[in-house]
């Protein structure tokens, strides 16, 4: 395989991973401000005010917590699933097998 065809496989897997990093950290940063936000704003209690609840748990924890634990779940599915791509990282790898077996008679 010649240089500029090993390096330009190569890029390409550079620009795929830097690809795959920049939409996980979005959806991390996304996933921790509503965490954040939703938490932080819903967890303030008045002191005459009852604690609303879904299926027993506080709204807050709920639509704070477990709601985007459930959506963060479906995201890695979707990415590992239907985003990520696997890259060769060696692409002289096949080259090499082939240019070292011995010729037979």
């Amino acid at each position: 395989m010649k240089r500029e065809d090993r390096n330009r496989r190569l890029g390409e897997s550079f620009r795929q991973t830097s690809r795959e990093t920049v939409v996980i950290v979005i959806a991390w940063l996304v996933f921790l401000s509503w965490t954040g936000l939703v938490c932080g704003l819903g967890s303030r209690l008045e002191p005459a005010k009852v604690v609303e609840t879904v299926y027993g748990i506080p709204r807050w924890a709920f639509f704070g917590v477990i709601l985007p634990w459930i959506a963060a779940c479906g995201f890695t599915f979707w990415f590992s699933m239907f985003y990520m791509k696997d890259t060769d990282l060696d692409p002289d790898g096949n080259d090499s097998l082939e240019d070292s077996s011995p010729e037979l008679p």
